[in-house]
């Protein structure tokens, strides 16, 4: 994605400006994904991640360098995983479906309101006015950001919160649920290198769809 902000034929000033939209358009989507996590783990019981300082809007507090290279340079990544004890749940199926869920959750409802202003600001996407022109991206880059986190965040490979949602209904032995967690880094790896279109697909299609209400609606 850098890159094709970088040789996309923008002038100097306006890529330094859509690359700031993008950095702080992928704080904000970190940030708010690992900060529910913790926040629902907190309320289903468990304080780990409270105790851990992770029940902050600090971004310094949620970010894993690897999975930010992979955002900046390839448009998927992830965070630093939020430290949870399933046994401090109240109810252990409840917790963990709620407190693997909540993270996808914010970020849809997040890129939903940003959809909404992207929509009301497109017509400055070519605006002289640097203030307009640097808000413009910075809802588009917070609502794919966001999609694309919380799209990311449901395959079913540990330890992704598609894969703690699947523990909340399964056998944690059975065959498939044994074969993520044995080949998980090679699948998360293969998924980040060749398997972003799919992403991409899924995250295209939500943006239409949300772009698409507004247009029918306003």
């Amino acid at each position: 994605m850098i890159f094709d902000i970088l040789f996309g034929g923008f002038p100097f000033h306006e890529v330094l400006i859509i690359l700031a939209a993008l950095a702080l358009a992928i704080v904000i989507a970190i940030t708010l994904h690992e900060v529910s996590h913790a926040y629902v783990a907190f309320k289903c019981g468990d304080p780990s991640a409270k105790l851990a300082g992770r029940l902050s809007l600090n971004p310094a507090k949620h970010f894993e360098p690897l999975g930010l290279v992979c955002f900046l340079v390839a448009g998927v990544g992830w965070a630093k995983p939020v430290p949870v004890n399933p046994f401090n749940y109240r109810n252990f199926k409840r917790g963990n479906f709620f407190v693997s869920i909540a993270g996808i959750a914010t970020n849809i409802l997040v890129a939903f309101v940003c959809s909404f202003v992207f929509y009301l600001l497109s017509p400055y996407g070519n605006s002289d006015n640097i203030f307009l022109f640097g808000l413009f991206y910075l809802f588009y880059f917070c609502m794919i950001m966001n999609l694309s986190l919380a799209v990311f965040n449901l395959l079913p490979i540990p330890p992704l919160d598609g894969y703690n949602m699947l523990v909340s209904f399964t056998k944690p032995n059975n065959g498939f649920m044994r074969a993520m967690r044995e080949n998980s880094m090679i699948m998360l790896m293969i998924m980040v290198l060749f398997g972003g279109f799919i992403i991409f697909a899924i995250r295209g299609a939500l943006e239409s769809a949300f772009l698409a209400l507004w247009g029918a609606i306003l």
